[in-house]
């Protein structure tokens, strides 16, 4: 369960996971002290991308490093493609969505879910259906007709929305997001804005808090301002101290 919680890298698919050590329990310094700005707004689109990821989990003495991407295309049909791939030596997964741009809003149409390896967890197929607004599930033969919400979000979707949410100038969202077999809310708030050095480059960017009820521990989350506010660093503390880092390592647009 903990190494499927740190492949759940797809945006803050990560924020349900168990606690990891890594090596280093300091992350890399910014150039400039947290300032509280807003992003100047910008039009609501979306533009193609392939950004690459890299983290190493550690347990005990043995490690291995993890490598993900995020990569998103416009179908021929005119709905969008959004897959997260994540590898390791000892297991693999596959997070696929498809979902219509309208607006500035996402709307989930498909969702799917493959793992292999040492994630020991089923298949999910979701199919999302707004006119009925409802959620199938494929695997379980079973129709949710009560969980349905407003700007409903897959488990990979949110942190898309997340990105254009944050171009077009807000500095606090929530969405409810539809994962195994009902929605949750997820709460962010804009903290500042850092210059900050990756293994992809130094960028400008927007720091993310996960709002949560537990105090001890803060989640947060860098979006790149000049590159489409793509995700390119993920944090999990508890009492101060850093539980992983995820970086990204290339970018593609």
């Amino acid at each position: 369960m903990m190494f499927r919680s740190i492949l759940l890298m797809c945006g803050f698919g990560l924020l349900a996971v168990m606690p990891l050590t890594f090596a280093d329990d300091t992350p890399t310094k910014t150039s400039e002290t947290n300032v509280a700005t807003t992003p100047a707004p910008v039009s609501q689109t979306l533009t193609p991308f392939k950004i690459s990821y890299r983290s190493e989990w550690h347990v005990g003495w043995f490690s291995f490093d993890i490598d993900a991407s995020r990569t998103l295309k416009k179908l021929d049909n005119g709905e969008w493609e959004l897959v997260f791939d994540a590898e390791a030596s000892v297991a693999s997964l596959r997070e696929t969505s498809q979902f219509t741009f309208v607006d500035g809003r996402i709307l989930p149409n498909a969702y799917k879910y493959r793992a292999s390896g040492l994630i020991d967890e089923d298949d999910r197929t979701l199919t999302f259906k707004a006119n009925d607004q409802t959620v199938f599930s494929d695997e379980k033969n079973k129709l949710y007709t009560d969980q349905w919400q407003d700007d409903i979000q897959d488990n990979i979707t949110y942190m898309l929305q997340a990105s254009v949410d944050l171009a077009s100038g807000q500095t606090e969202f929530e969405y409810p997001v539809f994962e195994k077999k009902n929605s949750k809310p997820f709460r962010f708030k804009v903290v500042g804005e850092e210059v900050l050095k990756t293994p992809a480059g130094k960028f400008r960017a927007v720091k993310v808090e996960q709002l949560r009820s537990d105090k001890r521990r803060q989640i947060f989350a860098w979006f790149a301002i000049d590159q489409h506010y793509a995700l390119i660093r993920m944090t999990d503390k508890k009492d101060g101290k850093t539980r992983y880092q995820i970086d990204a390592t290339k970018l593609e647009f």
